[in-house]
């Protein structure tokens, strides 16, 4: 599933055939992966999965996750061992942000519950962090789906620009297509790159 639909493509571009359907749908296609590898997401957006993924915690009281849903199991190597034998209970950790679900989005850190009595804390060790649960984004959100169909519009364009440039004089100069995202595209997408902690 493209993170805009080919109507919405078609729409944009004022194309009301279906001649050019199949390039359009390769150019929404390759905008979508321009997008996971700017923002660097491992399940994508409007889609979840349910994973086991392994992390490394940077302090004691956090670590930082790839977007996550909900967790089933979260559990951590104590002795460095690989076993991750200290499993952790629901009252033990809290997901963060915490107000995240109440803006449409997924939690991307998990923190020591403050009510877990100071018993538990994260080791810092290499991997050490085992988590089990549903990863990724339920809904793409639309700033998304509009990069998206701006990314796509700009592939689209390029099919025939010779030498990467399009536009003119009547468009105030001419403008040179880039390998990187479109800089509007860009900008609605930086919100939601990730900043670390993600699973190896």
């Amino acid at each position: 599933m493209s993170y805009a639909t080919l109507a919405e493509l078609k729409s944009s571009l004022a194309i009301t055939d279906s001649t050019d359907d199949t390039p359009l749908q390769s150019c929404l296609d390759a905008a979508d992966q321009l997008i996971n590898n700017f923002v660097d997401t491992k399940v994508g957006f409007g889609v979840t999965s349910s994973q086991t993924r392994y992390y490394t915690a940077d302090r004691f009281d956090f670590v930082l996750t790839d977007p996550i849903v909900s967790v089933s199991q979260l559990a951590t190597d104590i002795n460095g061992d690989g076993t991750y034998s200290q499993a952790w209970t629901s009252n033990d950790y809290v997901l963060a942000p915490r107000n995240a679900a109440l803006d449409s989005r997924p939690y991307t850190e998990i923190d020591v519950s403050p009510f877990s009595g100071g018993s538990l804390n994260f080791p810092t060790g290499y991997l050490e962090v085992k988590v089990t649960g549903t990863f990724g984004w339920p809904s793409v959100p639309a700033a998304v789906k509009q990069a998206a169909l701006i990314q796509a519009g700009a592939i689209w364009a390029s099919r025939t620009a010779p030498f990467g440039a399009i536009g003119g004089e009547q468009l105030g100069g001419v403008i040179r297509m880039s390998a990187a995202l479109h800089p509007e595209a860009r900008a609605l997408l930086e919100a939601y790159r990730l900043r670390g902690g993600l699973a190896i």
